[in-house]
């Protein structure tokens, strides 16, 4: 099992059992964050869909600013390291794995 797949089931489960609904509504938060980031790019999207993307991918990466911040209380809030969330976005982004986390990250989501 690699590092995408152990954190995804590690999140699935805690959705599972997670009796704070706050937690699980930030845990979707950086779900739905990554969902957006990873979102495969199309000839015709429109530009709603593009700013989506970046200001997704911004929101992982921005290291300073009310961006950063959000990001470090989200993370917070979900009991998340942000520090790790931030690295796992990043090897997600770059890697050949895109479609299969995605998926993952869709399953896990449609279950709460």
């Amino acid at each position: 099992m690699n590092e995408e797949e152990a954190f995804l089931l590690e999140v699935e489960q805690t959705l599972e059992k997670e009796q704070s609904q706050e937690r699980v509504l930030f845990l979707s938060v950086i779900l739905q964050a990554l969902l957006d980031a990873t979102k495969p790019e199309s000839i015709h999207e429109p530009e709603e869909e593009i700013y989506a993307r970046r200001h997704a991918q911004a929101w992982f990466f921005a290291s300073v600013g009310v961006t950063a911040q959000d990001y470090v209380d989200v993370c917070d809030m979900a009991g998340v390291d942000p520090a790790y969330m931030r690295s796992f976005a990043f090897k997600v982004l770059r890697s050949g794995e895109v479609k299969y986390v995605r998926r993952r990250i869709n399953t896990v989501l449609s279950f709460k």
